[in-house]
């Protein structure tokens, strides 16, 4: 079992049912979402709740009693464990960098492996609540928990703590103080740019008039809308020095806009074409010149990082 103790200011053993409810929301998402990530099947269901401030209890089921262990052990840390900076997510983008895909895999491998021979260790587990918490959906429901909490001016404090089946603490209960509720807050949604090299874009409708229009194409198979930022080509094309024609394409440096939804979902809030570097017609291939001095000016960063990378080494 898993207990999420709210401490009020006062000696009532009540709260606001829509708050309660949100916050029960959110946890429940951080807990299927965790689940998801490792392979475990868990389901979970609500208890009577118990009075001291107030207690909510969710009791877990599943298959294997390890993975049950284990899931509550990571929650409990996800919820718990206070950020070191005052907004947990201004590093997000370097600590998603350096928490690459590989590394998540094999956590995810050795944490399902050690669960098969019932020996989980306690690195293991901080190494799986690391994992847990590089994931948007994750951070953004935690996000959302001390938000809601942090808007309810009742409760002072909360505490998590584990239970066994005697009905037993299984540890001392981890208590996080309102003060720190904002560190766990998400205060930008905004996520870094990301920029596409050598994208190819079908265009379906150029824009031929001065103004802020959007162009139309194809990229990836699917239709989009974007701004087309390359001043010299946007000029060549109201020249008409640029024609299109059914088919024509265009190779190109795409700047994606995104950022996290109420859910953690990564959304497209715009694409932008930064330069472009061909214009291809069938078989017919134009370098523009901003795409050669693109290359060009690429090609010599790209040699000055991997100079440094062998000084360093």
């Amino acid at each position: 079992r898993l207990e999420l103790h709210y401490y009020f200011n006062d000696e009532s053993h009540s709260m606001d049912a829509m708050v309660r409810n949100k916050c029960e929301s959110e946890i429940l998402a951080i807990i299927y979402e965790s689940s998801i990530i490792f392979g475990f099947d868990i389901s979970v269901d609500a208890e009577v709740f118990k009075e001291g401030g107030l207690k909510d209890i969710w009791k877990f089921l599943g298959k294997n009693s390890a993975q049950v262990a284990i899931i509550i052990s990571i929650i409990t840390m996800i919820i718990s464990q206070i950020p070191k900076t005052d907004s947990e997510y201004q590093d997000l983008q370097k600590k998603l960098v350096k928490l690459s895909i590989e590394e998540k895999k094999l956590s995810i491998k050795k944490l399902r492996k050690e669960v098969e021979v019932n020996e989980v260790t306690e690195v293991t587990i901080s190494e799986a609540t690391t994992v847990a918490n590089s994931n948007y959906k994750v951070i953004t429901r935690k996000s959302n928990l001390y938000k809601h909490l942090s808007n309810y001016e009742k409760v002072t404090k909360i505490g998590v703590v584990s239970i066994g089946k005697s009905g037993d603490y299984l540890a001392v209960e981890n208590v996080i103080e309102r003060e720190d509720f904002k560190r766990f807050i998400i205060h930008s949604n905004e996520l870094k740019p990301e920029v596409i090299e050598g994208a190819l874009i079908e265009i379906v409708a150029p824009v031929l008039k001065s103004g802020g229009y959007k162009w139309k194409g194809i990229f990836d198979d699917e239709q989009i809308n974007f701004s087309m930022k390359d001043n010299e080509f946007k000029e060549a094309v109201l020249n008409r020095t640029i024609s299109f024609k059914h088919g024509s394409s265009i190779n190109c440096v795409l700047s994606v806009q995104r950022k996290i939804d109420e859910v953690g979902e990564i959304v497209v809030k715009g694409y932008f074409v930064e330069t472009v570097l061909e214009k291809i017609d069938g078989e017919v291939v134009v370098s523009t010149l901003q795409g050669k001095r693109h290359k060009f000016t690429k090609k010599q960063t790209d040699n000055q990082v991997e100079l440094f990378r062998q000084t360093e080494a």
